[in-house]
């Protein structure tokens, strides 16, 4: 079974503001944490292209940050758009977008480690040779 890269499934919140959708979500092998922005009506469809934010880059999108190059997320911004199929010729939609990862920059700072599966691979009876009580735990695999 193949494993995704990114998983919207699992997430550690989510926000809907008017036709985009953000997630706080983990990403990659190492499960990095990331904000991912996708157009709500498009969630799940074979052509919807996320724009993806992570944990290192997010700098970039303080705009307080004097290094920060707005520049560079504004064509970000117009070829997710694009990508997408909604209004690059409104100056309002990418507003709305870089309003959106600036508001949640904070939450994806906040975000804690992704939480493991666990699968219970073997039982473990201990007993006190004091008492003669007998103690159970499970021994979890994480997956």
């Amino acid at each position: 079974m193949a494993e995704h890269v990114l998983d919207l499934t699992q997430y550690h919140f989510v926000h809907q503001r008017g036709d985009l959708s953000i997630y706080g979500t983990w990403y990659g092998n190492e499960h990095q944490p990331c904000l991912v922005v996708v157009p709500t009506y498009r969630i799940g469809a074979d052509r919807c292209r996320p724009l993806l934010i992570d944990l290192d880059d997010a700098w970039q999108w303080n705009p307080e940050d004097p290094q920060a190059m707005p520049q560079v997320n504004r064509a970000m911004c117009m070829a997710f758009l694009d990508m997408n199929g909604m209004d690059t010729g409104n100056v309002f939609s990418a507003m709305k977008l870089v309003t959106l990862v600036h508001d949640h920059l904070g939450d994806l700072i906040a975000m804690p480690v992704k939480p493991t599966t666990g699968v219970v691979v073997a039982d473990a009876f201990r007993t006190d040779h004091d008492t003669g009580k007998t103690h159970h735990s499970e021994v979890i695999e994480s997956v």
